[in-house]
């Protein structure tokens, strides 16, 4: 297991690196943000009465990040930052809120392992 495919493009692999870098520091901030207590954060997860779990939703999101950078575990970790992303989108939609956010952080982690690791999907 690899961060990357062999048989790819070494343009594929750089552009696949930077695209999922950037999802990738949004949900470590987030996550880092969740622990430190952010009052904006607290105020969106209270509307939706999560406010009691912030802590643990914000070790989750790190732990998924940080498994889906670690070679061997990088299938299971984007498998979890899939899932986490999906909650992101439900808990802007229960917010009444247009979920770009969540389908943007989403769309670029699929962007980026699509380009790093195609076998990935199945191709």
């Amino acid at each position: 297991m690899a961060l990357f495919e062999s048989n790819i493009s070494k343009i594929r692999k750089m552009s696949g690196l930077i695209i999922s870098i950037l999802p990738s520091l949004v949900l470590l901030f987030s996550g880092v943000m969740k622990f430190g207590g952010a009052e904006q954060l607290a105020g969106a997860l209270d509307k939706i009465n999560l406010l009691p779990y912030m802590k643990m939703i914000g070790f989750i999101e790190v732990v998924a990040v940080i498994l889906y950078w670690i070679p061997r575990f990088s299938n299971i970790g984007f498998l979890l930052v899939c899932c986490y992303c999906g909650g992101i989108i439900v808990a802007e939609l229960a917010m009444g809120e247009f979920p770009l956010p969540g389908i943007m952080v989403t769309s670029l982690f699929f962007i980026g392992t699509f380009l790093r690791k195609p076998g990935i999907f199945g191709l």
